[in-house]
C-alpha cells in the first residue's frame, strides 16, 4: 500500500467516527464529501436554518499570561494565637476540645502552683511597706523642708520609698499576667491557682497538654486560630515576580478538596526572595467562599497576568473526537448550501465563552461553522 492510499484510508476512518457519532443523537445526516486530501461539509440552507447553526470568525482577544503557583491557605498574623503561661503549672481542668469554639477573654484552662500563693504573698507584704514607705518619705519631705532634719535623712526615705514602688509594680504586673487581679486580692482570698484565659476569638486548632501535665513556661499549651479572613499564601518563581502587579485575578483550587476552582486577587507582594528563589504573594479571596476552606490547605494557582491578543472561536466551532479538535471554515456558499473544510486545530484555553486556536491572522476573515 502506497503513502499516498494509507493517507486516504486514514481521512476515511477519521470521517466515518465522526459522523456515526453525529447519527445516534440526529434524525438526517448532514452531506459529507470525503477526497484524498480533505473532508468536505455541506449543510444544507434550509437545514442549516432548522438547527440554530451559525457563522462565525476568527476573533483577537486579550488572554492573561498564566502563572502556575503553589501556595497555602493561611490567617493573618494577628489571628492565630499561641498560648502558653507566664509560669510555670499543673494542669487542674481543661474542658476544651480541638474545634471548640471560644472568646477573647475566656477560660481556657487552670493552672496549679504553689509559687502562685508566694507571688500573692510578696505583693501584698510590698503593698504594706510601700504604703509605710510613702508616709515615712512624706513626712520626711515636711521636716527637710522645714529645716528640722538634714538631705541625707530625705533622701534616704525617698529612695527607700522609691524602690519599694518598683518592686510593688513589678509584683502586680506578674500578677495581672496570670489572670490574679491586685486590685481585688487580699489575704482573705489567695489561691494556688491562675486562670489562662484566650487572647482572641476563634476555634481550638491545636492542643499540647492535658488535664494533670505540667506545664512550662517556654512551651505551648495549645493554638487558637480566627478562620473569618482566611488569605492565600503564594510562592512566586524569582523569574516571575516582575510580572505580579496587585489586583491580578487568581484562579486556584483545592486539589485534595475537589476540582473546583476560586477566585483570588493579589493584594501584597513580597519584596525579599528566599532562599528557594521564590517571592511570597498575598491574595485575598471572595468572602462568600472563606468558609469552604481550612488554614494549612495546599492550593494550586494560576495567576493571570500581562493580557496578550489571541486568535479565538466561539467555543461551540470545535468538535472534539478522541482528544482531537476541529473546527469547519466555510469554503463555499450557493443559493441552497453551504461547503465547510474540516481542519484540525489546537484549542487553548477558554475565557468568557471564546476558546484560543492556532490559526494563521491570514484566517481572521474567515468564516467558520457555530453549534454542529
Amino acid at each position: 500500500m502506497t503513502e499516498k492510499s494509507l493517507k486516504f484510508l486514514i481521512f476515511i476512518s477519521i470521517a466515518a467516527q465522526l459522523f456515526a457519532c453525529k447519527g445516534e443523537t440526529q434524525e438526517a445526516e448532514v452531506p459529507t464529501e470525503i477526497t484524498e486530501n480533505t473532508i468536505l461539509l455541506r449543510v444544507p440552507k434550509d437545514e442549516f436554518t432548522e438547527r440554530n447553526m451559525r457563522l462565525d470568525s476568527v476573533h483577537r482577544v486579550p488572554f492573561p499570561a498564566v502563572i502556575t503557583a503553589i501556595g497555602t491557605v493561611e490567617v493573618p498574623p494577628n489571628s492565630r494565637a499561641t498560648v502558653s503561661a507566664f509560669m510555670g503549672g499543673y494542669v487542674k481542668d481543661f474542658p476544651l476540645l480541638v474545634g471548640d469554639q471560644v472568646r477573647k477573654g475566656q477560660k481556657l484552662l487552670t493552672l496549679e502552683n504553689l509559687e502562685f500563693l508566694q507571688l500573692q504573698q510578696d505583693f501584698l507584704e510590698t503593698k504594706q511597706r510601700m504604703k509605710y514607705l510613702q508616709s515615712e518619705f512624706e513626712r520626711q519631705k515636711q521636716l527637710y523642708e522645714e529645716k528640722i532634719n538634714s538631705q541625707k535623712v530625705f533622701l534616704k526615705a525617698q529612695n527607700d520609698y522609691e524602690n519599694e514602688k518598683i518592686t510593688y509594680q513589678a509584683l502586680r504586673q506578674k500578677l495581672i499576667a496570670i489572670q490574679i487581679n491586685p486590685a481585688t486580692l487580699t489575704s482573705d482570698n489567695m489561691s494556688s491557682t491562675a486562670r489562662i484565659e484566650s487572647p482572641i476569638d476563634g476555634s481550638v486548632s491545636r492542643v499540647f497538654v492535658n488535664t494533670g501535665s505540667y506545664v512550662d513556661p517556654s512551651n505551648p499549651i495549645m493554638e487558637i486560630v480566627n478562620a473569618t479572613h482566611l488569605h492565600l499564601e503564594i510562592q512566586i518563581f524569582e523569574k516571575d515576580a516582575i510580572r505580579i502587579e496587585k489586583g491580578q485575578q487568581i484562579r486556584f483550587r483545592v486539589p485534595e478538596y475537589s476540582d473546583e476552582s476560586y477566585v483570588a486577587e493579589v493584594h501584597l507582594i513580597g519584596k525579599s526572595i528566599d532562599k528557594d528563589r521564590t517571592v511570597q504573594v498575598h491574595a485575598d479571596l471572595d468572602e462568600e467562599n472563606q468558609e469552604k476552606f481550612i488554614p494549612g490547605m495546599f492550593i494550586q494557582a494560576e495567576i493571570m497576568a500581562e493580557e496578550t491578543l489571541k486568535p479565538a472561536l466561539p467555543a461551540e466551532a470545535f468538535t472534539e473526537i478522541e482528544d482531537r479538535h476541529y473546527v469547519f471554515e466555510l469554503v463555499d456558499e450557493s443559493e441552497s448550501e453551504f461547503v465547510f473544510r474540516k481542519t484540525e486545530v489546537n484549542r487553548g484555553r477558554t475565557m468568557n465563552g471564546l476558546s484560543e486556536v492556532d490559526l494563521p491572522d491570514s484566517n481572521l476573515g474567515k468564516h467558520y461553522l457555530i453549534g454542529y
